[in-house]
């Protein structure tokens, strides 16, 4: 009788490959470069921590990271004093900026550090969406998440998923195009 051994890459392997897709990942959802910055090496270090007890047998080492990387997310917000779906504090829509006084041309810190104008431009335009719809496309384009996969985490129908993502893309086209960026 032959045994299948699934062969575990090295962890900076690991790092390497996955750590773009991470950082897109978390930044979407927070829009602030240095609490990304440090997110992600939090999600790096319990994943480092934790590849001992990784079993790829049970997942893939991206949906073994994602994991680690929603909950991150998760438990960043529930410190906080965020969750599900409410507005963190450090990634605000461009109407909670106006309510609390900002004005909308005004200097954000945050754009002045992209260094090219289409990073420039995606950023103002996720500034615009709500956060459930950041969350959304974090999943699909910064997990690279299928849209089942994303049913299943959000506890949602795929059909209805793949309905949100459509409105949203269009919505961001929409931003896009318009005089705002």
């Amino acid at each position: 009788m032959e045994s299948s051994v699934v062969m575990i890459q090295p962890f900076d392997r690991v790092y390497d490959e996955q750590y773009d897709s991470v950082y897109k990942a978390v930044y979407m959802r927070l829009l602030n470069r240095e609490i990304t910055e440090d997110l992600v090496q939090d999600i790096f270090i319990k994943a480092f921590r934790a590849y001992d007890r990784f079993d790829p047998k049970v997942a893939s080492v991206s949906t073994w990271l994602n994991r680690i990387t929603i909950n991150a997310l998760y438990d960043h917000f529930r410190k906080n004093g965020t969750i599900g779906g409410q507005i963190s504090k450090q990634a605000m829509s461009i109407d909670d900026c106006v309510e609390q006084g900002m004005e909308p041309g005004a200097e954000d810190a945050e754009i002045t550090k992209l260094i090219d104008a289409q990073a420039s431009k995606a950023y103002m335009i996720l500034k615009h969406l709500k956060d459930e719809e950041r969350e959304l496309l974090s999943l699909r384009f910064g997990l690279e998440l299928s849209y089942r996969e994303i049913a299943e985490r959000v506890g949602s129908k795929e059909k209805s998923v793949g309905a949100k993502m459509n409105r949203i893309i269009e919505k961001c086209r929409r931003i896009a195009d318009s005089e705002k960026i």
